[in-house]
């Protein structure tokens, strides 16, 4: 992998489908949650969408973090040092295990934090009821986070790949049986939910460090102060942008909140349903990322922006695609989570505006992954938070409070934000500043 000069989509499809699959595991274990806690009602429904919002935002900074790891051993692995791309997974596990016990904590949070988002009571008692549990499981994310890292900058995606859906399989087994009481065991609503996921995740993450382990004997597993050093240095852009930019959405989802619960279990809906036309094209951001890491650690830059435009084109058709089934049959994708006469009505127009901007959403994560890889985080997290809380945020105030569009029209100035930030990331790939750090060797 590390020797090859193949910048085609093809090259970029071969690592990005077992990613792809990866995240559509990943993220079937919230979508096949939220269709279990549909059948408790709309209030559950808004809930758990809600509490799952905030549960990625308090991890977010902690997945961009760890993001470095993939970034580093991509590169180690174009230069042929296989024992710095393990040194740097260890030190990734020395960030991953006290950060993860660090979120955990946030289980003893208020429960004035949900009654703050939604502004309704039991919408709030039941989001602080799955919360409180599903946040535990951030030390199992944060390790897996790490080891497919170290996975996926070899070009190695099919082990993370197996592991998710030996999760997924696992969550989808233990949902309907803790939710709703099977087998003579108490009925734990969407406490049981949340359950399901934290077990899943802490199988996946099990089966990935016994893949990892005999490559990992004779690495040394003490802190290494330069490598994690570097680690952090190339991480903490991707942190903070994925802190802020979720802030941003968790914000964008409160606003809708206040529009109330019919409102925001839509918007929760569709959360769902798109989830899975944006894994495409984050798995090929992500994928673009391994080769570019790749090629500059081999000194071979100038195969770095052929890579790019190649994923460019390949999100563009993945993501058009889910695009047009979204205005072809909407009714049909929302209708299997049950949803109340207005609740549907709502989600179907929502669906209709995020089919509109797709080729913009894939424009995004196919040149930010790309240019995350030549090492440019900063860039990208600069350009990323301005479109977050600069465009979406107030756009999304705009419309739900001043216009009283609702869910529909801060959706649209969801839109709006990709399409400007589309075009700031093309115009960032047509210079040659992203590429400036391609010559330098990865830390080792």
């Amino acid at each position: 992998m590390a020797q090859s000069s193949d910048t085609s989509a093809r090259a970029v499809f071969s690592l990005a489908w077992p990613v792809m699959i990866s995240m559509l595991s990943y993220t079937a274990m919230g979508l096949v949650d939220t269709l279990f806690v549909a059948r408790l009602g709309t209030t559950a429904l808004a809930a758990v969408g809600l509490a799952a919002i905030v549960v990625i935002f308090t991890q977010s900074f902690g997945r961009g973090l760890l993001g470095g790891v993939r970034v580093l051993v991509s590169q180690a692995t174009g230069a042929n040092d296989p024992h710095t791309a393990a040194t740097i997974a260890w030190q990734g596990f020395w960030i991953a295990l006290p950060l993860g016990v660090a979120i955990s904590a946030l289980s003893l949070a208020p429960d004035s934090l949900f009654l703050w988002l939604s502004g309704d009571p039991d919408v709030a008692m039941t989001a602080q009821e799955f919360f409180t549990i599903r946040v535990l499981g951030a030390p199992f994310v944060f390790i897996n986070i790490t080891i497919s890292g170290w996975f996926q900058g070899r070009g190695d995606t099919k082990t993370p790949m197996r592991s998710t859906l030996l999760g997924n399989a696992i969550n989808i087994v233990l949902d309907p049986i803790l939710i709703f009481g099977l087998f003579g065991l108490p009925k734990m609503g969407v406490s049981g939910a949340a359950l399901a996921t934290i077990i899943s995740i802490f199988i996946s993450m099990a089966y990935l460090l016994k893949a990892a382990a005999p490559m990992f004997k004779a690495i040394n597993p003490s802190p290494h102060l330069h490598t994690l050093k570097a680690v952090v240095d190339m991480g903490l852009p991707i942190g903070i942008r994925y802190a802020l930019d979720m802030g941003s959405f968790v914000v964008f989802s409160a606003m809708i909140a206040k529009a109330g619960a019919t409102q925001l279990a839509a918007h929760n809906i569709v959360v769902q349903i798109i989830s899975v036309s944006f894994l495409p094209g984050h798995a090929i951001g992500e994928s673009a990322g391994v080769l570019v890491g790749q090629f500059v650690g081999s000194k071979r830059p100038w195969l770095c922006r052929p890579v790019i435009t190649s994923s460019i084109k390949l999100a563009i058709g993945s993501m058009c695609a889910w695009g047009l089934i979204f205005m072809a049959i909407p009714d049909l994708l929302v209708a299997p989570f049950g949803p109340e006469p207005a609740v549907l009505a709502i989600a179907v127009k929502i669906l209709l505006v995020a089919a509109g901007f797709q080729i913009f959403d894939a424009i995004v994560m196919a040149i930010s992954g790309g240019i995350n890889g030549a090492g440019d985080t900063k860039w990208v997290m600069k350009a990323s938070l301005l479109g977050a809380w600069l465009i979406k945020v107030p756009a999304g105030y705009f419309a739900v409070f001043i216009l009283d569009l609702g869910a529909v029209g801060a959706w649209l100035g969801f839109g709006v934000e990709l399409i400007l930030l589309s075009g700031f990331y093309l115009y960032r790939l047509k210079g040659d500043d992203w590429l400036k750090g391609a010559s330098e060797p990865p830390p080792g």
